[in-house]
């Protein structure tokens, strides 16, 4: 027979599998004067706190959960590869 707390933990847990949430990449960081920012026109560059290589930041509702590395797919997209899951020595 099986234990009936672990069938509704399990109910419960699948029923949140359609929750949606909102991830959120971080490229980088830059703080700017209002005015500069105001200046900015197309084809305009802002560098970024980050560099080619480094791991950006991976958030889901604004809590930092994992750090990861910017790839592009075959179709010319970009994506993110896991490489650090947030534990206490994130953030």
């Amino acid at each position: 027979m099986p234990d009936s707390g672990l069938v509704l933990a399990d109910d419960r847990l699948a029923s949140m599998m359609d929750i949606p949430v909102t991830l959120t990449v971080v490229l980088g960081e830059k703080t700017i004067q209002l005015g500069k920012l105001y200046a900015l026109s197309r084809g305009s560059v802002v560098e970024v706190d980050k560099k080619v290589g480094e791991l950006v930041d991976i958030y889901v509702n604004k809590r930092l959960v994992a750090r990861g590395e910017v790839q592009l797919t075959d179709e010319g997209r970009l994506a993110v590869s896991l490489s650090e899951i947030a534990s206490a020595n994130i953030g």
